[in-house]
């Protein structure tokens, strides 16, 4: 009982760190983005998404050091179904989302071909350190690409555009970086630890730990970031967050873990989830209408992809 009660409670101070030191982690990049005048897209399809996705980075590298692979890869695919589904789900029931479908089908589509490079890696059980680097690799492409995109954008039609509010200093941000990184890391171990300690306990099997509580505890930064964007009105920061998040799931968190250790798995227990991961990424596609010039992910779509991810949860169990 004493173990258990531990375990609650290192599981519970891994959510409150991960949630801080990710939303202050978030704070901390976008500041500096702006100082080196990155646009609002670009600021969320990478500091944004790479700043909230930090947990699953952590949590799938610990993970894998300490030889649990269900957790590792199980983390990954229930953040991308929990991003979709239950993070931009809530988001449009508050506040619903206006998007530029091209940026956004474009890299949507990306998000779809990297869930299916990871599958196909996956296929021979596992990644291996040279499947890790080719998926780190892809990670590193997407973003030279997106910000050297997002950069001529920022220059060509808003040179002097200015970020509302008191601006964070260079050093300020710098340090809010750095606090929030260590948070982030001492919050993963925690996490990971209580988790499985909680899934031994109660016979629970590490895939399911890792599809649930571990990826609804690491997808909290994002709902933070997803819900303040869209209530300051930054719907590019709020959408790109999502697709930029579940992107460097793919292709960094799983890439570097790989590459640290191989992650050995049975692929057929994690077929079925595969395909509702890309199942959501396609519906969130379809919902935004791409043959429109400009969409909506209104209260509607928000309430079918919530519910869509209340069905899947409910399954595992």
């Amino acid at each position: 009982m004493t173990g258990t009660l531990l375990a609650i409670i290192q599981l519970l101070a891994g959510f409150v760190l991960l949630y801080f030191g990710g939303d202050w982690l978030v704070n901390g990049g976008v500041a500096l983005a702006r100082r080196f005048r990155i646009s609002p897209l670009v600021i969320g399809m990478t500091i944004v998404a790479f700043g909230t996705s930090a947990p699953e980075l952590l949590v799938s590298m610990t993970s894998s050091i300490k030889g649990s692979a269900g957790i590792a890869m199980g983390n990954v695919i229930g953040s991308n179904i929990a991003n979709i589904g239950l993070i931009l789900g809530l988001t449009a029931m508050l506040c619903p989302i206006p998007t530029q479908n091209r940026k956004v089908s474009a890299n949507g589509l990306v998000m779809i071909l990297a869930s299916l490079l990871a599958l196909v890696l996956s296929l021979n059980n596992g990644l291996s350190r040279i499947e890790g680097l080719i998926l780190f690799a892809g990670i590193i492409l997407f973003t030279v690409i997106s910000i050297r995109l997002g950069r001529t954008k920022q220059d060509a039609t808003q040179p002097d555009s200015e970020p509302q509010g008191k601006e964070m200093s260079v050093l300020v941000a710098l340090l809010l970086v750095a606090l929030s990184c260590a948070m982030l890391a001492f919050g993963a171990d925690f996490m990971v630890d209580g988790a499985t300690s909680i899934a031994q306990a109660l016979g629970v099997s590490d895939k399911v730990i890792g599809l649930t509580i571990v990826a609804l505890g690491t997808s909290l930064p994002e709902l933070a970031a997803s819900v303040a964007a869209a209530l300051k009105k930054e719907m590019d920061i709020s959408i790109g967050n999502i697709i930029g998040s579940n992107i460097f799931n793919l292709m960094c968190v799983l890439g570097v873990s790989a590459s640290i250790r191989p992650i050995p798995f049975d692929y057929m227990q994690y077929r079925m989830d595969f395909v509702i991961m890309m199942a959501f990424s396609a519906g969130l596609i379809i919902l935004i209408q791409p043959w429109k010039a400009q969409g909506r992910l209104g209260r509607i779509s928000g309430i079918i992809m919530f519910a869509a991810y209340a069905i899947y949860a409910w399954s595992l169990f």
